[in-house]
Formats: structure tokens, C-alpha cells, sequence
């Protein structure tokens, strides 16, 4: 699951990625091209809604990496916004990775 910060909770969401094979090895940073589904599974109004990411994610990238939220689904239809993305901590032998992602978005 991935942790959500809103400006009165945390919720944990679990996300569906989409990893496309588009990525170069440079000053050992990977980049990638990464789409990202948060999906709302909570019993309030947002259940079901959704939030899209697509952008360039340096993983390894020290520091905070941003990504454009480019819509959603839901009560976030028409959703603009960014994501703030900070590796916590990784897991070469299994590629497993636990990140946090700040949501800021707009909806109407």
C-alpha cells in the first residue's frame, strides 16, 4: 500500500502501477516512465474514485521527486495536481520499494 497525507489524515491506498520499459542508467539514477492508480477503497464518499499519476520517476534520486497528477475518476473527475514522492527505503533482492507520496490535488 501506498501512504496518503491529506491536511487532516494519513490513509493508506493501495496503488496500481504500470511500468513501462522506457528507463536509462545515468550517475546510477534509474528514470522511468511510470503510471500510477490510487484507488480509494475507504467507506466514505471517495470509495471507488480514483487518482492518475504519469510522469518521469527518478527511483534512486536523493531527496524529493515530483510527478503530475493528470486526473481521476470519481469524486477526483477532472482531478489536476502534483504527487511529492520520497523513497523511504528499498530492497534490491526483491525490488521491492516503500515510498511515500504527498497528494496535492484539485478537483472539482
Amino acid at each position: 500500500p501506498t501512504s496518503i497525507s491529506t491536511t487532516t489524515s494519513t490513509t493508506s491506498l493501495p496503488a496500481q502501477t504500470l511500468w513501462p520499459c522506457i528507463s536509462t542508467l545515468k550517475a546510477l539514477y534509474i528514470r522511468t516512465t511510470r503510471l500510477f492508480n490510487f484507488v480509494f477503497t475507504t467507506d466514505n464518499e471517495h470509495r471507488g474514485s480514483t487518482i492518475t499519476v504519469l510522469g518521469r520517476n527518478s527511483i534512486f534520486a536523493p531527496g524529493i521527486r515530483e510527478m503530475p497528477v493528470i486526473g481521476g475518476t470519481g469524486v477526483f473527475g477532472f482531478a489536476r495536481g502534483k504527487v511529492h514522492l520520497k523513497t523511504h527505503s528499498y530492497n534490491a533482492t526483491t525490488g521491492n520499494a516503500i515510498v511515500k507520496c504527498d497528494i496535492y490535488v484539485f478537483h472539482y
